[in-house]
């Protein structure tokens, strides 16, 4: 550590902060601690496992106050730069190797505890965020509902897709559209399908797949998000976390067996490459081979994602990520229901032809990102991303049903498609910290530039409709020849966004955020063939949030917030005409609160969203024509009350918890009146979920052991496009057991223990996807 660093880290020890740090576990006070300094805290965990601190409150030096936090622990600390304080053991065998005669600790014998909003959660409680704001701001200060589901929540529940992991979230429930099938079950936030994901903040091609081996973090922010990310659906966006390099070498192999052949291997490593840890190495791979309760639906998938981080200064970093996914499966068009919206089929069965080649997705990223602080004001955020989901899907689709002697039967199309998606990424946040007399501010400018460019070929044939029964496999030989029609095209749009979170009052306590984003948007294309007219469309969109953070554990916050999305170029009214973009506004209120030293944070909220120019097909044009046409004007409202609680209840039991009550209605729909006042699709009234585990402290008899379980509930809905059709509401058990034994895990994981029959999500009555029945999953995990 040099002089200058030295100076600075002596007077960042000297200046006095208010503390309010409770008594309780060390952790959890060197969590707050850090926090509250605006401090990175680093040590290694075993030393803070069973050690509780008397806490610090008042007015003091940051030096004085760790002094008091870690009084009868028998441990240090020094600090090794301006905002970086390490904990060391000065009575370990490490204790000469940590500290150093100059005063500096070697960070590569340590692991980065203090949370950052790009990292890692220690826990099940996140306590940063940057995907509400795009600054790293502690969850309790933003005046959003913005949740975080833990790396820890994804191992211990054994979650294995995308979907396993946001159900843990209020508000939040799988989509019924079939089209998501090719790739991700995208979510429904609050009422309204959310058709983009977010990777590290940046957008990725609803086209693509994600593995669970790379992800650190899973994060929703409910409500609008376009200020900071352009076109999104006003219910909120996923945001998936990437694990980033270490400079702790670290390395983990797990293996996983399970129900109807299921077989995943994965491997978690990372280390520096350079003596100093200047430059650090991630490397995560995963293969899966499974079949399926389904019949025919075999899944193959690898994932490939490296990664390196180059920290040349104290100042500087530059992250390089890599990732390339590929999965093969038979297409799935789920099985038909009856009226009632029971199956009319065993929920095993195929519909289709198992010999056709199904779908084949390469799904491919690569992306840089640059972080600099200038000074104390002023940093920067530079991030490149390119991605390209290349996939082939041929399969038969189901296309309704019908009865035709007194015989039901389902209407089949033969479909063969090929799709390339390219986009192109490039994003600058600076962000400068000052003050204007009382009133500290951190704002935010950005600017944002995206390109795209698709190209979706495909044939179609519709065949004989089938009766329904328990064998639905159809023998087909595809044509020879099968022209196919072109939907191909680009899009281009810039974004410019300005942000200001400000801290008020004396304390500062009360905090206002103020933000807006000025989009241009351009998209022109061919659709089967026929060159629709350019979209060009232009739009602002604001947000505005009031929060009082009554205490360090204690807020209440008020929100408005716009959303808006143009809609694809073939959405077009009778008379040839692109429909309006879509536009959304929310109103949210909501109270925040920290519980238990730190350890347990809870949120609930309470919002009304209005979607406008909502456009939906107009079948009597297309009856009359053949032509397509859209009926644009169409309202739509959701409204409700949701509650999380995550974290830990004590040093043993960690909990999650959820509950949402969501009021949705179509307030005007000019192409089907009748559906005015009935619920939007595929959204339940009311969802719930519980996970509670339980670990045997180190102390006990039983270490090592831990156990956990749960329960989902979603309630009445109906098809996602079908309003007539009720879905029967459904309770699902979960359980985990699971035993450390010096660096392994052996983990057993039941999902629906009581083996329930339900249907998780549907279209409409042709197009229904069951849930997994019992399904069992062991695994075994080696860390060295």
């Amino acid at each position: 550590m040099t002089a200058a660093m030295q100076g600075r880290a002596h007077a960042q020890g000297q200046q006095q902060t208010a503390f309010n740090v409770p008594a309780g576990p060390l952790a959890n006070a060197l969590a707050a601690f850090g926090r509250q300094a605006g401090l990175q805290v680093t040590y290694l965990p075993e030393i803070a496992s069973g050690r509780r601190s008397p806490g610090v409150s008042g007015a003091v030096a940051p030096g004085n106050a760790l002094a008091r936090i870690l009084q009868g622990t028998g441990l240090s600390y020094r600090f090794t730069n301006a905002t970086t304080v390490s904990i060391y053991d000065p009575s370990s065998a490490d204790a000469g190797a940590a500290a150093v005669d100059d005063g500096s600790t070697l960070l590569d014998r340590l692991q980065v505890w203090g949370e950052s909003a790009y990292g890692p959660v220690d826990g099940y409680k996140a306590s940063r965020s940057a995907s509400a704001t795009k600054t790293d701001t502690p969850i309790i200060e933003i005046p959003a509902s913005i949740e975080v589901v833990s790396a820890q929540v994804i191992e211990e529940q054994a979650a294995q897709n995308l979907k396993d992991v946001y159900e843990n979230v209020s508000g939040v429930q799988q989509a019924g559209n079939t089209l998501n099938a090719q790739s991700e079950v995208l979510p429904i936030i609050r009422g309204f399908e959310s058709s983009t994901l977010l990777r590290n903040g940046m957008r990725s091609t609803s086209a693509g797949t994600v593995d669970l081996v790379d992800v650190e973090r899973v994060e929703v922010l409910k409500g609008p998000g376009s200020i900071l990310y352009g076109a999104l659906e006003p219910g909120g966006v996923i945001n998936y976390i990437t694990k980033r390099p270490q400079q702790t070498a670290a390395y983990k192999l797990k293996q996983e067996v399970g129900s109807y052949d299921f077989y995943r291997a994965t491997a978690d490593l990372t280390g520096p490459l350079t003596e100093d840890g200047s430059l650090a190495y991630r490397l995560n791979a995963a293969y899966t081979n499974s079949g399926s309760f389904r019949d025919h639906m075999d899944l193959e998938r690898a994932a490939v994602m490296p990664s390196l981080l180059w920290t040349p200064t104290d100042q500087t970093e530059v992250l390089f990520d890599l990732s390339w996914t590929r999965e093969k499966q038979p297409y799935d068009t789920g099985i038909p229901l009856s009226e009632d919206g029971e199956p009319l089929v065993p929920i095993s069965t195929f519909v289709g032809n198992p010999d056709l080649a199904g779908r084949d997705l390469n799904n491919y990223s690569a992306s840089y990102q640059l972080t600099h602080e200038f000074n104390d004001v002023w940093s920067i955020r530079n991030q490149l991303q390119f991605h390209r989901a290349d996939s082939e899907n041929e399969s038969i689709r189901s296309r309704g049903i019908g009865n035709i002697g007194g015989v039901e039967v389902l209407g089949v199309r033969y479909q063969h498609e090929e799709r390339t998606d390219d986009e192109y990424q490039f994003v600058l946040d600076a962000t400068a910290k000052f003050a204007t007399g009382p009133v500290d501010h951190e704002l935010l400018l950005g600017t944002d530039l995206t390109y795209q460019e698709f190209d979706f070929r495909r044939f179609r044939q519709n065949l004989a409709p089938i009766p329904i029964g328990d064998d639905m496999t159809i023998d087909f030989d595809p044509p020879a020849s099968q022209p196919r029609d072109v939907v191909a095209g680009e899009t281009q749009w810039a974004g410019l966004y300005a942000q200001d979170q400000m801290s008020l009052l004396e304390d500062g306590r009360l905090k206002l955020l103020v933000g807006g984003r000025y989009d241009i948007y351009h998209l022109e294309g061919v659709w089967d063939g026929v060159v629709k007219p350019d979209v060009d469309e232009q739009a602002f969109t604001g947000r505005t949030g009031l929060l009082y953070q009554f205490t360090d554990q204690y807020s209440a916050y008020a929100s408005v917030s716009q959303s808006f999305e143009p809609h694809r170029a073939d959405v077009i009214d009778r008379n040839g005409n692109p429909v309006s973009p879509e536009e959304g506004l929310q109103y949210e209120a909501g109270i925040k609160a920290s519980f238990l030293d730190d350890r347990l944070l809870a949120t609930a909220s309470v919002y009304q969203i209005e979607k406008k120019n909502v456009a939906v097909w107009d079948e009597a044009y297309w009856s009359a024509t053949g032509e397509d046409a859209y009926f644009p004007g169409v309202r739509e409202r959701s409204r409700g009350f949701e509650f999380d609680l995550t974290g830990a209840l004590t040093d043993n039991v960690n909990v999650l918890a959820n509950y949402a009550y969501t009021d949705s209605k179509v307030l005007e729909n000019p192409g089907d009146p009748a559906s005015v006042g009935g619920p939007l699709g595929g959204v339940p009234r009311h969802a719930a979920r519980l996970w509670l585990t339980y670990d045997f402290g180190e102390s006990s008899r039983f270490s090592g052991l831990g156990f956990g379980g749960g329960v989902r509930y979603v309630g009445t809905r109906t098809a996602q496009f079908d309003s007539s059709l009720e879905l029967d509401p459904y309770v699902v058990a979960d359980a985990a057991l699971w035993y450390n034994l010096d660096n392994m895990k052996f983990a057993l994981n039941v999902r629906n223990l009581f083996d329930r029959e339900y249907i998780a999500r549907a279209s409409d009555r042709a197009i229904a996807h069951p849930g997994e029945p019992l399904t069992v999953t062991g695994s075994l995990s080696l860390r060295f």
